[in-house]
């Protein structure tokens, strides 16, 4: 997505309720192109089990992930256009250069940001061997999952089509974002934890429409906390 001019960063507060408008409109729009839509997830996912399986394949996917989004979200928005979309649309953006060094930064600042998440997953992992958990690992491993998770929620998002480079102001922005915005993530999250449950009793099979409709309906809070599409059926408070 070419971008000519810097957008400012201006959040909106939206409604708790507004989280079901979001998986609404996510299976609309998922409906246009199923199959793209599932290639494409099912890729990054197998990509992911594969990084698993050696230290330097773990890393490779960390410096893809943030390309290998944003072609998806290009996709997603070229269905809100109403235009055709394929696969190698998830590849699309290797090629736009101007990204790739904010891209890269993202990729490290992520890998950084998970050593202490990783560090204290597995002082927990050992406590659960022992049999004696500590209340206070279990809590720091809540509170630094959160913080990373809100970091790097949006980051790619804000970078690609805010065209926002400095990666203080993109970390910032998305910190900021669910944290103005933390009861209609909360809801989201419950229902995603529905519909992955409604998934498990069809022994996984419905996971194949389940998750890539989620990861629409998340992209689609991005365009509602940063205004991209503004919905005038769910009033919302702009905030800089």
């Amino acid at each position: 997505m070419d971008q000519n001019v810097q957008v400012k960063l201006i959040i909106r507060r939206v409604p708790i309720q507004a989280a079901m408008s979001w998986l609404t409109k996510a299976w609309e729009l998922f409906r246009q192109a199923p199959s793209t839509m599932i290639a494409m997830v099912a890729f990054m996912t197998v990509l992911s089990l594969v990084a698993q399986l050696h230290p330097v394949l773990a890393v490779f996917l960390v410096l893809a992930n943030p390309f290998l989004t944003a072609g998806f979200y290009k996709a997603i928005v070229l269905l809100q256009q109403q235009k055709e979309v394929n696969f190698q649309l998830l590849f699309s953006v290797f090629s736009e250069t101007r990204y790739r060094r904010t891209f890269i930064r993202l990729a490290g600042a992520n890998l950084l940001a998970n050593i202490p998440l990783m560090l204290l997953a597995a002082r927990l992992m050992e406590q659960t061997k022992t049999g004696v958990v500590d209340p206070m690992t279990m809590f720091l491993l809540a509170v630094v999952l959160s913080l990373v998770f809100m970091l790097f929620a949006y980051a790619v998002a804000i970078a690609y089509f805010l065209n926002e480079q400095r990666l203080q102001a993109i970390l910032t922005a998305s910190l900021t974002a669910c944290w103005r915005n933390v009861g209609a993530l909360t809801l989201f999250g419950i229902m995603a934890v529905a519909l992955g449950m409604f998934g498990i009793v069809t022994f996984g099979f419905a996971f194949i429409v389940i998750i890539p409709v989620l990861q629409i309906a998340f992209f689609l809070s991005f365009s509602a906390f940063f205004a991209l599409q503004l919905d005038d059926s769910a009033p919302a408070v702009l905030e800089v």
